[in-house]
């Protein structure tokens, strides 16, 4: 009765807000801030002044009036400079320029002391960068605009760019960038207020050109309930917008293995040889009618080549294409309400040779299995915007669209046909392509919330729907011999399988500013998840658990340049349609058979280790969503006028996990919470993250700017996250955590694979007379730590530490330096061209990043069958590598 109450009330409410809003939009997470704080000559505050704000991203005019306390905040501004004007009859006008609006946080110009009519005094005009700390928001993380992030040596896509920051380290795993002590598989990415993560694991989002990108805002923690959460990092981005004026932008970059290095190959590196990457791109933005319809266009493709060595029968080609664009259309429909369209989308093909191989063999009989040819990408589409009812009330919300096509199949008619034979002992494959899969994933959303500033109270509500689909098919078949006594075959596969997980959501908060220089925020958020199997029905209910969110910031001095903030939260992971994928359908079959023969020359007398057909697992009682618990202190002061200090210590503790454990009296996996129901016999999950992060930085000026950061943590416990970095398996809430009661319970807890003690890091640029600038970006870190396992007989992916978890040392610490050099061509007019020069990886010890540490295969007896593999580096660093660029933009 409990769910259905929810989900109609959920429904009532929804429909209540649509009704209301008249059909506006919603702008979360695309929009910043703007709070006005007016006192006269004696610190007392000022009602009734009157706030306007323009500036090149704004439509028109936007402004306010302050209230008793002295205060005004104007909402939704597109991030970028703005001028404010400020006027009371009693008082002298006041204008403020360069005043920089960011991403998802609210500027503040401090307290400003107007001055009495008593003198004929002209207006005051106030130039320049103003000191800028959020009063508001405990928020932990930072964000990125193009004049800091232009200058510096980063990647094509805008992901590269989280590495510089604190709390952001790439993992050499594969699974991108971990954030707070979470895995790559865990974060969050959002394009112009639309989550667009893949929504079947999570392990990436939409690819998008930094020149695309007009800032981008990491959350690691301390957000308020509004936003939807993560066990990892909120990545988000806002591309660029029109303006009045008309403006466009060209651009082309290009590397090859002729500016590279020699490189070390790893275990894991089958691609070998030449390879070649180029990416041109254009852009244009400007008015289809002023301060009323602008537009913005942006198209990137990408060409990468790559060669590969394919064992005992030479190099082939692997070819890439990725078609990357963006377009918007922002409307002012009307003094009270902004819409905007937009879309964006990176759709791509490519014919690869050796992806997903793994340890290539040392003897190939035929090539089939390398050949394979791919699609990925996706489109989203979104209408976002807000309506203002009047002063004191706001209305927001989104509708978006995000879709994504991935695909994997046999390029030849054998690798199409054969099953893949791996002859472990000797590392000779044969046969033909292990997986193939063709998958098409949508997510439709809708959120909906107001905002009521009531006194001195913000309060906030909000509904949202969120609709993850899943359609697929895939196979997945191979043979492997271990000895002439041991072979094993496994095959899965499932045709036309569509499920959804459908998450509606409601949240409540104020903000209440108690003093003038003290801000509480407290706020409620719920996220319900209703797993639809093949079968249309709801198999599977996840309620809760409510996410308390609450938080302080304090401005000890009142003028803005220092704080104090703390914050407690609850955040979740919503679960990716994998997990429905695995657990509610009827459709399909597997099966695990192991003999003591090849069962090429006779298939019969195999013992079945697994099999069954797929089913719609009953409902798990009680079910509980993953989640963790997160406390943080800070204290953050403007030393001088640009320069910034900041202090902050972090603790974040995982309180539940979902992971399937292995049942050997049905011989086969079942989901649900470790330590709990009928897995009470399992330990409880654990994740334990500690950060001091001491930061300092100059930002937000024309000639230098650098972001230096130190963060001492430690990550401590039994379950690495949704990826699974032991084993380099990246299916979310299905890791080697717990297949196995005795091994989960033995030297299972330690040091964490993505546990690094110390990083520092250091960017920035600076500006050379005479049309030069350079920027770098160094990081040097500790290693980070090894285990020794063994592989198990028994199920899929299982393993059994041999001994406590992280105690086998470390890898090598390492340090990463990466350079730029611009040159600004002198041309006349409003035509800006740039040529760059990057180097990656200068001086690259090439020393080992990931390492095997799995000593061999443990049959039941216990007997372990040594890997000659083991202790050899999986990776290295990359070597050093130059890539040329030019941007051309009027």
């Amino acid at each position: 009765m409990r769910s259905t109450v929810t989900r109609a009330t959920l429904v009532s409410l929804l429909m209540v807000l649509l009704l209301d809003f008249h059909g506006s939009a919603h702008a979360q997470l695309v929009t910043g801030d703007l709070q006005i704080s007016v006192v006269d000559s004696l610190g007392d505050p000022v009602p009734g002044v009157n706030a306007v704000v323009t500036g090149p991203s704004v439509q028109g005019v936007r402004g306010g009036v302050t209230n008793d306390l002295g205060l005004c905040t104007v909402l939704a501004l597109s991030p970028g400079k703005v001028s404010v004007r400020l006027s009371h009859t009693a008082y002298h006008p006041a204008v403020f320029e360069n005043v920089l609006i960011q991403l998802g946080k609210t500027t503040s110009l401090g307290k400003i002391r107007l001055v009495q009519w008593t003198v004929d005094l002209p207006e005051l005009v106030i130039s320049g960068e103003q000191l800028n700390i959020d009063p508001r928001t405990t928020t932990y993380g930072s964000n990125l605009r193009p004049s800091e992030f232009e200058n510096l040596p980063i990647d094509r896509d805008y992901k590269s760019m989280i590495s510089v920051l604190p709390q952001s380290n790439v993992s050499y795993y594969g699974d991108g960038v971990n954030i707070g002590g979470g895995t790559g598989l865990e974060n969050k990415y959002f394009v112009d207020g639309v989550d667009v993560t893949q929504s079947l694991v999570g392990n990436t989002g939409t690819n998008l050109p930094y020149n695309f990108i007009k800032e981008i805002e990491v959350r690691t923690g301390g957000y308020e309930a509004e936003y939807r959460s993560s066990l990892g990092g909120i990545i988000n981005v806002v591309t660029y917008s029109g303006s009045n004026e008309v403006h466009g932008s060209a651009f082309g970059f290009y590397t090859s293995n002729r500016f590279a290095a020699e490189r070390r190959v790893g275990l894991l590196d089958p691609t070998q040889g030449g390879f070649s990457e180029y990416d041109i791109g254009i852009s244009m933005g400007g008015p289809i009618v002023r301060d009323a319809l602008w537009y913005y266009v942006a198209y990137n493709p990408t060409f990468t080549h790559h060669d590969v060595d394919v064992p005992s029968f030479g190099v082939y080609v692997d070819k890439n294409t990725t078609n990357a664009f963006a377009g918007k259309l922002s409307w002012r429909a009307s003094d009270r309400l902004q819409l905007v369209v937009t879309t964006t989308g990176d759709p791509g093909r490519r014919t690869a040779v050796g992806d997903g191989v793994g340890i290539p063999p040392s003897v190939l009989k035929n090539p089939d299995p390398y050949f394979m040819d791919q699609m990925s990408g996706g489109i989203n589409l979104s209408i976002i915007g807000t309506y203002s009812y009047n002063d004191a009330l706001l209305f927001e919300t989104t509708l978006s669209r995000v879709t994504r096509k991935e695909s994997t199949r046999p390029s030849t008619e054998r690798g199409s046909n054969d099953v893949l034979f791996n002859d472990t002992e000797t590392n000779t494959w044969s046969g033909g392509v292990e997986w193939r899969a063709n998958s098409f994933l949508s997510v439709n959303s809708l959120d909906v919330s107001t905002t009521l500033f009531a006194g001195s109270h913000r309060l906030k509500a909000g509904l949202a729907y969120k609709d993850m689909a899943l359609d697929q098919t895939a196979d997945n078949h191979y043979l492997s011999r271990t000895n002439d006594t041991s072979y094993f075959e496994w095959h899965y596969n499932q045709e036309g399988v569509g499920v959804h997980n459908r998450i509606p959501s409601v949240f409540v908060q104020d903000s209440w500013q108690v003093f003038r220089d003290l801000n509480i925020h407290f706020g409620v958020r719920l996220d319900e998840q209703f797993l639809i199997g093949s079968n249309g029905m709801v198999d599977q209910q996840i309620t809760g658990p409510i996410q308390p969110r609450v938080g302080f910031a304090f401005l000890p001095d009142g003028d803005g340049s220092q704080k104090l903030f703390g914050s407690f939260g609850r955040y979740i992971q919503e679960l990716g349609t994998l997990f429905a994928l695995l657990n509610y359908t009827d459709i399909g079959y597997y099966y695990g058979v192991s003999y003591d023969h090849d069962p090429r020359v006779n298939p019969s007398g195999g013992h079945i280790d697994q099999n069954g057909k797929y089913r719609i697992e009953p409902a798990i009682d009680g079910l509980r969503a993953q989640y963790y618990d997160d406390f943080s202190l800070g204290y953050e002061r403007f030393v001088t006028k640009e320069l910034r200090v900041s202090v902050q210590g972090v603790y974040r503790t995982l309180r539940e996990a979902i992971e399937d454990m292995w049942v050997p009296e049905e011989l086969r996996y079942k989901s649900g919470n470790p330590g709990r129901g009928d897995f009470s016999a399992y330990p409880r999950p654990q994740r334990d993250y500690t950060a001091m992060t001491v930061t300092v930085e100059r930002r937000d000026d024309d000639q230098f700017n650098f972001i230096a950061s130190y963060v001492l943590s430690r990550i401590y416990g039994n379950y690495g996250g949704l990826f699974d970095a032991v084993t380099h398996y990246s299916g979310a809430n299905v890791t080697a955590a717990f297949n196995d009661l005795n091994s989960a319970s033995e030297h299972a807890t330690g040091l964490l694979p993505n546990d690094r003690t110390h990083v520092f890091k250091l960017s920035g640029s600076y500006r050379f007379p005479h049309g030069l600038a350079a920027g770098i970006s160094f990081i040097a870190q500790s290693g980070t730590p090894l285990s020794e396992y063994a592989d198990l007989a028994n199920g899929f992916n299982n393993i059994k530490f041999l001994s406590p978890r992280g105690s086998i040392g470390r890898t090598p610490p390492i340090w990463d330096l990466n350079a730029r050099v611009i040159y600004v061509l002198p041309l006349p007019g409003l035509l800006h061209a740039r040529l760059l020069l990057d180097i990656f990886h200068i001086a690259s010890q090439r020393d080992p990043v990931d390492v095997s540490q799995a000593r061999g295969f443990m049959v039941s007896n216990g007997t372990l069958y040594p890997y000659a593999t083991y202790g050899q580096a999986y990776r290295y660093q990359p070597p050093m590598s130059v890539r040329l660029g030019m941007e051309a933009s009027f």
